[in-house]
């Protein structure tokens, strides 16, 4: 009997591939622990990078959102000041300009105040939009400038005549007066029918800004 033939029959061969086989057990077993060992770091160093990015997001979207509030509420409320200030403005264009005063008590101190309430009122308009414009797109901006040069234009007619009398001294030839009253008229008759006409876009811009169409 042979050596060999001697340890095969004492299984002396199966102890030996036992104890391979649990070498290739332990050392797959460590391989893979430590495998997931790392695995699990980088999953916890990933959770932790994906935690962090998406705190910053939302601490950057709701800085975003308060924002987007703020300006929204203070757009509302400089549309909602310029309309009333339009509105000032227009009223007080058509009473001054108006062909027929009635007369309370004193013409002269009467249509003098009408003329300071129109001239404040077209300054109060002109400043506001001046300094605002920023809040408005493009389109709504030039409606709005357009509204001003109307009324700049008309209110600058309106006063032809009294212009001409303090520049001549209050000699004018028949042609000339006649002029300057045909300025006055036209001029009273575009503030109030041709601006309105302008102000009504602007009107439907405002209500698209504030959401009411």
């Amino acid at each position: 009997m042979t050596w060999i033939n001697l340890l095969r029959d004492l299984g002396v061969f199966s102890i030996i591939a036992y104890a391979i086989q649990r070498i290739i057990d332990n050392s797959s077993s460590r391989k893979l622990e430590t495998y997931k060992q790392e695995l699990d770091f980088t999953i916890r160093s990933y959770q932790l990078t994906l935690d962090t990015d998406l705190e910053r997001y939302k601490s950057e979207a709701s800085l975003h959102f308060n924002k987007q509030t703020t300006l929204h509420e203070r757009r509302l409320t400089i549309i909602d000041t310029m309309y009333k200030k339009l509105v000032e403005l227009d009223l007080s264009m058509r009473a001054m300009s108006s062909i027929v005063q009635f007369v309370v008590e004193d013409a002269k101190k009467e249509d003098e105040e009408r003329v300071n309430t129109a001239q404040k009122a077209f300054h109060d308009f002109e400043m506001y939009l001046l300094l605002n414009k920023l809040y408005f797109n493009d389109s709504t901006v030039s409606l709005l400038e357009n509204v001003r040069t109307e009324y700049r234009s008309a209110n600058w007619d309106y006063f032809e005549p009294r212009r001409m009398e303090s520049i001549s001294g209050g000699e004018l030839t028949k042609e000339e007066r006649r002029d300057s009253w045909k300025k006055m008229i036209n001029a009273s008759k575009r503030i109030s029918e041709d601006i309105p006409n302008i102000i009504s876009p602007l009107k439907i811009e405002f209500q698209k800004l504030l959401g009411v169409i």
